[in-house]
């Protein structure tokens, strides 16, 4: 007899994502500065993009309120910025 899945959608494994993001790092720190090939360009573009969503804001674009604050550290690190995040990466 055969078992059917669970669930139609795969689940996101989290350390494996983490473990492709840290792969990227390793291979960006061993282009040289020169590299103008495609695949290189590619790397620095992602890691460009991580530093921007890893970094915090500049200071004109700092929420002042901690209400703010909350509200923005929410976004950035769960719900909608993090599916936005997992979207950009494929």
């Amino acid at each position: 007899m055969q078992q059917r899945p669970r669930s139609p959608h795969t689940p996101i494994r989290w350390l494996h994502q983490l473990a492709n993001l840290m792969a990227q790092v390793s291979r960006a720190e061993r282009i040289s500065s020169g590299d103008e090939s495609l695949q290189a360009r590619r790397l620095r573009q992602r890691m460009a993009l991580a530093q921007r969503v890893l970094d915090p804001l500049p200071v004109p674009l700092r929420p002042s309120l901690w209400s703010e604050t909350a509200l923005w550290s929410g976004l950035r690190w769960g719900g909608v910025g993090l599916l936005l995040a997992l979207w950009l990466k494929r």
